[in-house]
């Protein structure tokens, strides 16, 4: 018997640190996206390799400095006596001129740097268009599962007095049956929908990368609501997204690299000159049959200039000009690519935004229209004017209609969203 307390007490015990552990945290959609900013993995590699971007940037510029090096050295020495010798120097060269390669170096650097900024922003994009999705799909869900609770008490009172007048011989068994199996069904819809958010706020808290003991709870704010006036112009979105999406500038970024791998390439063919200066300090002594000779080989100072041409290297240098405008044609080639591809996505997202409005405003119709017509037949039902299987299948028509007006109103409202995103409008997309 104490093996059992024991062993209920563990039980409760466990029961309730796992409660506690499941932390709830209610959050608005822009909390969500300011959370993921500084939290998703994805965003945080991207930060990490704009830092290594600024990083070779700073080497480009530091190239452009002279170079410095300092030595010493310390020598000893035995054959028919001793000898001890010391050097120190100090050397430095400086590149004067290399085909500006260093220039070109540069140009590089700073355009990959740009282009890590605008990949954060491009992945920043992608990740608050997921965060999005999976925010939206729970406060559908959510909204979805406060239409099936006052279905099923509605389904409990038909099943309730369906008893009763089955008991007293009012309606058939297999009418009874039925109101059963629509309340059970009821019953099942509600918790296979509870699962479903279960499985919905895991996805949101994954892409938010937020602690596994945490639940999110969401919290529609007022701006997340349907506005069916607020779809611009497809020229209006054209221009915006120009001026705000990253794609556009990647694309012209990558041929402006290509061109300075040209003048790289192109450099090559030059000669380089460079100037090289030190000075060096040598002293020592040797002992020689018990005599101790000082040696001072004093300060001496050097200064030179070093001229490289390039005569023959067996083609690798035309080779690889030849080859690096071959590649500044690619990448113009698939600069034009992207600018078609992106026009296509932009238009192909306007136009299925005006479709979810019209799909929205056609469900939004027929929904209304069935609840009022659901609520007559319940009427007529409890007055026995109709069979149970009318009124039946009048709720299955209902509750269609009702599931695809919410398909359709959160459809609608994410493509919104993504609007938003092409047009650089969505709050704390860009903070």
């Amino acid at each position: 018997m104490k093996h059992k307390i024991i062993i209920s007490i563990t039980m409760v015990l466990t029961l309730c640190g796992t409660v506690a552990a499941q932390e709830r945290v209610r959050m608005s959609l822009d909390s969500c996206l300011r959370y993921a900013y500084s939290h998703n993995i994805t965003l945080q590699n991207a930060q990490l390799n704009r830092e290594s971007a600024e990083a070779a940037l700073s080497g480009a510029k530091m190239n452009f400095l002279p170079a410095l090096n300092a030595s010493a050295s310390q020598g000893w020495a035995w054959n028919e006596g001793r000898s001890h010798s010391s050097s120190y120097g100090l050397n430095g060269s400086l590149t004067l001129f290399d085909g500006l390669s260093y220039v070109r170096n540069y140009q590089q650097a700073k355009l990959s740097k740009q282009q890590s900024d605008l990949t954060a922003r491009q992945s920043q994009n992608t990740v608050a268009a997921k965060i999005i999705s999976a925010y939206l799909t729970i406060v559908m869900n959510e909204e979805k599962l406060s239409y099936q609770q006052e279905v099923l008490e509605t389904t409990r009172q038909q099943q309730s007095e369906g008893e009763l007048k089955f008991r007293v011989g009012k309606i058939l068994e297999s009418d009874y049956r039925l109101l059963e199996a629509n309340y059970l069904s009821a019953k099942a819809e509600i918790e296979n929908t509870r699962l479903t958010i279960d499985n919905n706020r895991r996805e949101l808290r994954d892409l938010m990368c937020m602690p596994a003991g945490q639940t999110v709870e969401v919290a529609m704010a007022g701006n997340d609501s349907v506005d069916a006036d607020a779809i611009p112009t497809y020229n209006e979105l054209l221009q915006a997204s120009k001026e705000s999406m990253p794609d556009w500038e990647l694309g012209r970024l990558e041929v402006e690299k290509a061109r300075c791998n040209v003048e790289l390439a192109r450099a090559s063919f030059l000669p380089s000159l460079s100037l090289n200066a030190g000075m060096s300090y040598n002293n020592g002594e040797q002992n020689l049959n018990g005599t101790t000779l000082a040696i001072d080989g004093g300060l001496n100072k050097s200064v030179s200039l070093g001229l490289n041409i390039p005569l023959f290297d067996r083609g690798s240098t035309v080779t690889k000009f030849r080859q690096s405008k071959l590649s500044l044609r690619q990448a113009e080639l698939n600069y034009q690519q992207d600018t078609i591809d992106i026009e296509a996505t932009l238009h192909k997202q306007y136009n299925e935004t005006l479709q979810a409005l019209n799909s929205f405003r056609k469900t939004k119709t027929m929904s209304e229209a069935y609840h009022a017509s659901y609520d007559v037949y319940k009427l007529k039902y409890k007055e026995g004017a109709i069979t149970t299987v009318e009124m039946l299948q009048q709720q299955d028509k209902y509750l269609s209609a009702l599931n695809e007006y919410l398909m359709s109103k959160y459809t609608f409202i994410l493509a919104q969203k993504q609007l938003e995103i092409y047009m650089g409008k969505l709050k704390s997309v860009n903070n």
